[in-house]
């Protein structure tokens, strides 16, 4: 009896474990203790799939950095031919091309911004590098107003996310974001 209340704790704990790596878990661990009382104001859908191209580059990078090789060392060896060499370099280097690429537009692109009226603090959630999410809180005059940012070529595509504080730029779209309340992110952007 005491061993399946061992085996079911430990499951239960693995699941939660589990829900905690995920890209946007709401119940970990780290987000139980905060008191603070965020809103939503803004969130970007496409979020989940800008964090998949950002988690592919690496997983291309990593399988033509193992797979370049490996078909040299079996060309060495006279177990495949020079052509299939080629092609796994050929491949593997237009894959991560064509991934950093896309990944240099998802990277670091807002995907969620919170607002708490109480503390006038913002609390903004962005895809990094690597297509995890990264949350900071930021106080709301820290925000730099979209109408004081430069006109860049790529406002067509993204705007600029920018803070007096730092150098520090984030991506977020008005074209394909969804603005849940528009009076409170006023008080932001």
């Amino acid at each position: 009896m005491n061993i399946t209340r061992h085996i079911t704790q430990r499951s239960t704990s693995i699941i939660r474990s589990l829900r905690c790596i995920s890209l946007f878990a709401n119940n970990c661990k780290q987000n139980e203790n905060r008191t603070e009382n965020f809103v939503p104001v803004y969130k970007f859908p496409y979020i989940r799939q800008f964090s998949l191209i950002n988690r592919l580059k690496i997983y291309q990078t990593v399988l033509t950095v193992t797979s370049v090789p490996a078909t040299v060392i079996l060309n060495y060896l006279d177990y495949a031919s020079s052509d299939l060499a080629e092609f796994a370099a050929a491949l593997g280097t237009s894959g991560c091309l064509t991934l950093y690429g896309l990944g240099y537009l998802t990277t670091k692109f807002i995907g969620f911004i919170y607002y708490d009226e109480e503390n006038h603090t913002a609390k903004v959630s962005y895809v990094d590098f690597w297509g995890s999410r990264k949350d900071i809180i930021i106080p709301a005059n820290d925000i730099v107003p979209i109408d004081e940012l430069p006109v860049t070529p790529l406002n067509g595509l993204f705007l600029t996310f920018r803070r007096f504080s730092t150098n520090e730029t984030l991506k977020f779209s008005l074209r394909y974001g969804i603005i849940l309340d528009k009076e409170k992110i006023k008080n932001i952007l």
